[in-house]
């Protein structure tokens, strides 16, 4: 079994980058069967979409400020600004459903009729 330090993709010649690396993990990927709806592999952009709705998803069921988290994710993926980050941020089922229950927590008064 991989330790957590295992490298998820590792390209023994030509190293991580551009199409070597690109090619690389859809080669392991067809190896693997991993596969979408559509049949097709994953492109490597849609791993860093998952991994920021992931964090995303941790940080609600953590009852941390994703305000203040933000800003690192953005940091951590290489983004100039937030605004670049937000784009792997699109609403999600189940972000809405958190981001919901957070604000239905926190706003139950106004929700359930009262004004403050």
């Amino acid at each position: 079994m991989p330790s957590r330090r295992s490298p998820v993709v590792y390209v023994q010649r030509g190293g991580y980058e551009g199409t070597v690396f690109r090619n690389g993990f859809i080669a392991l990927c067809r190896r693997a069967g991993v596969r979408g709806s559509d049949g097709r592999c994953p492109r490597l952009h849609d791993m860093r979409h998952s991994f920021a709705v992931g964090a995303l998803l941790r940080w609600y069921e953590a009852d941390a400020d994703v305000q203040v988290e933000l800003p690192r994710l953005a940091m951590y993926m290489g983004h100039v600004s937030i605004a670049s980050t937000a784009y792997y941020l699109r609403l999600m089922p189940a972000v809405m459903q958190r981001a919901s229950e957070r604000f239905a927590r926190s706003c139950a008064e106004i929700v359930a009729g009262g004004a403050p």
